[in-house]
């Protein structure tokens, strides 16, 4: 569904059940105020009509990972993984860390002189974009297409010694971004924002908090599900 600043909040509410919480949160009227355009309906709220799509986008990819959370990954093969991986993961990195650090930069300019902690906020945040950036492409150029390729030929001893140390690789760098977040959470207080923190501030971290959840079940299927999964092919 496409929305504009005209759609009345009634049919956003409708159509997408998951932005019902985001217009609760805001204080959005979508019950007797339904027919409102979107844009009147958020005036004196604070919010602008991009950050409210955002979290409605926000509330959907949490609702689709959720449900995605129960599937039982455990008895796919290592190529199916990497599918899923790129498809539910990969896409969504390279879609939200740049969205993220656009809020990083307006938060840091507004904020930035009475709250100086979000200068090293926003210094780790750019640590952990170079990190994935660079850890997506090894997966995408290097290691899933050896998984997909062991998964229908067959490991031999070269192709399996190799595999291995690429994977010892990536869990060394999974390590890494676990400290940046680690240290991103503890800056943040848990990722909640100081008292009279505006709109943006406020969505700021709630994005960090969301992209945080996705890694670490990003992190989860590749550590203790996918590469478990390759290890038995490489070691019989």
């Amino acid at each position: 569904m496409e929305i504009t600043q005209e759609t009345s909040v009634g049919h956003i509410a409708t159509t997408i059940p998951a932005s019902i919480d985001v217009f609760e949160r805001f204080g959005v009227d979508f019950c007797c105020g339904g027919d409102k355009p979107l844009s009147e309906a958020l005036r004196g709220t604070g919010v602008s009509v991009g950050d409210l799509l955002a979290e409605i986008e926000a509330a959907v990819a949490a609702l689709a990972s959720e449900q995605r959370l129960h599937e039982d990954w455990s008895e796919r093969d290592p190529a199916s993984l990497a599918d899923h991986v790129e498809r539910a993961h990969h896409i969504y990195l390279r879609e939200k860390l740049p969205y993220v650090g656009e809020k990083m930069a307006t938060v840091l300019r507004v904020h930035g002189e009475l709250h100086p902690e979000l200068f090293e906020l926003g210094r780790l945040l750019e640590h952990l974009r170079k990190e994935i950036d660079a850890h997506l492409e090894t997966e995408e150029t290097v290691v899933f297409p050896a998984l997909r390729e062991i998964v229908e030929t067959g490991a031999s001893g070269t192709k399996g010694a190799a595999l291995e140390d690429s994977l010892q690789m990536l869990e060394t760098e999974h390590d890494e971004v676990g400290r940046l977040l680690k240290a991103m959470r503890g800056i943040t207080s848990n990722y909640h924002p100081p008292a009279g923190a505006c709109a943006t501030y406020s969505v700021l971290f709630r994005e960090l908090q969301a992209l945080e959840a996705d890694i670490h079940r990003h992190v989860h299927l590749e550590n203790n599900i996918m590469f478990a999964a390759a290890r038995k092919l490489i070691r019989p």
